[in-house]
């Protein structure tokens, strides 16, 4: 809940790829894949890390190919396209002579060629560049990895922005839902970039060494899920390989590798109800992901960028302690509070984020502190982690605009250029790779990069809703920029290798259904659902309220009291997935019957985006068993005052109570109370079109 960032003037194949996040957000788009590059030998930098290429560089992206488990296909050689020489050093292209209508074939993804000049103005994915004819060169002999496109703002590419279709209906929203902080009822904010799937070259054998492509589990349906509606058109059995590609084909053993998260905001799993192995994210996943790269022996630094929560209230509390449990038992080695994490009360800050026993605590910021930085024994201004003799020396930043909005007053904060003046030089004389994560706008971020061109790596929150399918610098910098995405759905690898020439390789990992759940995070879920059913509605402070059409419409009654004068409507309800929305919810693993965040949408009597029931709507299956599931009173709204009417012998109170029951077509798809969309939003309902769906609604009475 992928997309292409490229677009070459050769051959490409068109495919369509769904976008879920999740608990993701879900959208289909359009996406080109095109030929792989072919590399053309630089000058190494003398730092061995990874410079960018010089001005008016281009180059092509690397993709991901391959079925895994399965050997690659030997590569067929391609021509070289060349160009007459420029002032600027050479970028380079390939074509192959043919792209294949299957599964395609491994190439590198995501290498870096140093170059020994920063790059001003990189040339946007998908454009070709082509190398002089005096800088060709014949394919080496040994394994040399692709080159990526690197586009230094860091933007999806125009060529790829004129490739999205437009939105169906179900994506238009003329109805703006409510604001809620975790469902969006929206389209994903942000570009898409997406890795492109390639196939292999002369120049871009297949790994040397079989054992680093990580092998991926095939997409997962978990037992019991519902889709809730009854689709109309088949759709075609979900293969992760195909839509998003195959991750790290082409890699070595590094000899370090970081691993980039953030923004998960609230997401601890998928969202939605139309198929788990169809969204993206998760900590599931990204615990199998990140076990997996060490079971084949990479040495791994893990870090967060922040975000790990989005909203308040008591739930978001205790989903904060749960996923900083799941963190730290996944391994992380750094992570950064972000503005919204910083919102929670200071206790509760103080009782997650203090060190487990002797060890130091995994949270890091060079420029916030709990009530005083004198004071603050409990995160750490940087780390140094070493792995794989390696020393990746980390530390974090809270931009000055996020600070102005935090209201705390348990919390103390430094200018950040101020802060890192202090930690760069300790930093700097500690470790070989510098890492800043900031959870700050991009032009804050970029600036002080800028100030402090020690960091090797700069990861920041800001962004699209994907980490691009390739990798970037900071302008006129040769630090590397990484994106983190949103909503947990993917995460970012950079691998490092004692290699002047081919230093650093990139890849983007989407979180979909090939890595299976991890069960440490399972029952980290079984935990967290616990501790819902244990606290209650009371404990987690939320009280049920008025309905705003309370004085027209009285209580909430329940679907049976419809069905005896409103029988050919209530029969239509009956055969509808929302008579068994309810059942979606029970026969999840664990259940989700006392989730306030799901349950808002498969009862009656609440609000659905602002997860709080109404006055004498659902409050648990026992207290109100016929108000489970998504009943009348759900679009039309509470029914006790037509029912009243209905048992007495007041015409002009029987009319206007039935009159105030009605909810038109237009009403559901345009406006903001009765609109459909705000529980089938993306999230939840991403293959949701109205056009397609109402019908299996629609309901008429006669006067």
């Amino acid at each position: 809940m992928s997309r292409s960032g490229y677009r070459g003037t050769a051959a490409v194949t068109v495919c369509t790829i769904s976008f879920f996040a999740g608990m993701v957000a879900a959208i289909e788009l359009g996406c080109e894949r095109s030929p792989p590059p072919q590399p053309i030998p630089r000058k190494s930098a003398a730092s061995g890390l990874a410079t960018p290429p010089p001005e008016e560089s281009p180059s092509a992206v690397a993709g991901t190919a391959a079925v895994p488990g399965k050997a690659a296909v030997p590569p067929t050689p391609a021509p070289r396209s060349e160009s007459p020489a420029s002032s600027s050093a050479a970028s380079w292209v390939k074509q192959p002579e043919t792209l294949s209508a299957g599964a395609p074939s491994a190439v590198p993804s995501g290498w870096i060629i140093p170059d020994e000049q920063p790059a001003h103005a990189v040339a946007q994915a998908g454009e070709r560049s082509e190398a002089p004819a005096s800088q060709a060169a014949p394919p080496p002999a040994t394994f040399v990895p692709a080159v990526p496109t690197m586009n230094v703002q860091g933007e999806l590419p125009k060529q790829a922005e004129r490739g999205l279709p437009k939105a169906v209906v179900s994506e238009a929203a003329p109805g703006e839902a409510l604001p809620n902080p975790l469902r969006g009822g929206g389209r994903p904010k942000g570009q898409l970039p997406s890795s492109p799937i390639e196939t292999s070259s002369a120049s871009s054998p297949p790994p040397l060494q079989p054992a680093a492509v990580i092998p991926a589990a095939q997409s997962q349906t978990p037992a019991g899920s519902s889709s809730g509606f009854k689709r109309r058109l088949e759709r075609p059995p979900f293969d992760p390989i195909k839509e998003n590609g195959q991750f790290f084909v082409g890699w070595t053993k590094p000899q370090v590798a970081l691993v980039f998260t953030g923004r998960q905001d609230g997401y601890f799993e998928p969202c939605g109800c139309a198929g788990k192995e169809r969204m993206k994210g998760g900590l599931s996943r990204r615990h199998t992901m990140i076990r997996q790269l060490r079971e084949q022996g990479w040495p791994l630094v893990v870090m967060d960028v922040g975000g790990l929560i989005k909203g308040f209230g008591k739930q978001t509390e205790v989903k904060f302690q749960v996923t900083v449990d799941a963190l730290r038992v996944i391994g992380y080695e750094a992570i950064n509070l972000g503005h919204n994490d910083l919102r929670l009360p200071a206790p509760l800050l103080l009782s997650v984020v203090a060190p487990v026993g002797q060890q130091q605590s995994e949270f890091v910021s060079a420029n916030v502190a709990l009530f005083d930085f004198s004071a603050d024994q409990w995160m750490s201004r940087y780390r140094v982690v070493e792995a794989g003799g390696k020393r990746v020396g980390i530390t974090a930043v809270l931009g000055k605009s996020y600070q102005q909005e935090i209201r705390n007053p348990d919390l103390a904060f430094m200018d950040p250029e101020e802060a890192l003046a202090k930690i760069v030089p300790q930093l700097k004389s500690q470790a070989d790779i510098l890492v800043l994560l900031a959870d700050a706008a991009d032009e804050e971020a970029f600036t002080l990069v800028k100030k402090f061109p020690e960091f090797n790596v700069l990861a920041t929150t800001d962004g699209p809703a994907e980490p691009p399918g390739s990798p970037r610098f900071v302008p006129d910098t040769k630090t590397l920029l990484v994106r983190v995405g949103e909503k947990g759905m993917a995460a970012a690898v950079l691998g490092f290798y004692d290699n002047p020439d081919q230093p650093v390789a990139y890849q983007r990992v989407i979180l979909d259904s090939r890595y299976p759940d991890s069960p440490e995070m399972k029952q980290m879920m079984v935990t967290y659902q616990n501790q819902l059913e244990t606290l209650g509605l009371a404990g987690l402070e939320i009280r049920p309220v008025p309905h705003p059409r309370r004085e027209i419409q009285g209580d909430y009654v329940g679907s049976e009291k419809c069905a005896n004068c409103h029988e050919k409507s209530y029969l239509i309800w009956k055969k509808s997935g929302h008579a068994k929305a309810w059942d979606t919810l029970k026969n999840l693993d664990p259940p989700r019957t006392f989730d306030p965040e799901c349950i808002s949408c498969h009862v009656t009597g609440w609000h659905p985006t602002r997860y709080f029931p109404y006055i004498s709507g659902f409050l648990s299956e026992r207290e109100t068993p016929q108000l489970i599931d998504v009943g009348c009173e759900s679009c039309h709204g509470p029914g006790g005052e037509h029912v009243a009417a209905e048992m007495g012998s007041d015409i002009e109170r029987q009319r206007r109570a039935a009159q105030a029951m009605i909810v038109t077509k237009e009403e559901a798809e345009n406006s903001e109370v009765h609109n459909c969309r705000n529980c089938h939003d993306l999230d939840n309902s991403p293959d949701f079109d109205f056009a397609k769906y109402w019908p299996l609604v629609e309901h008429y009475e006669k006067e």
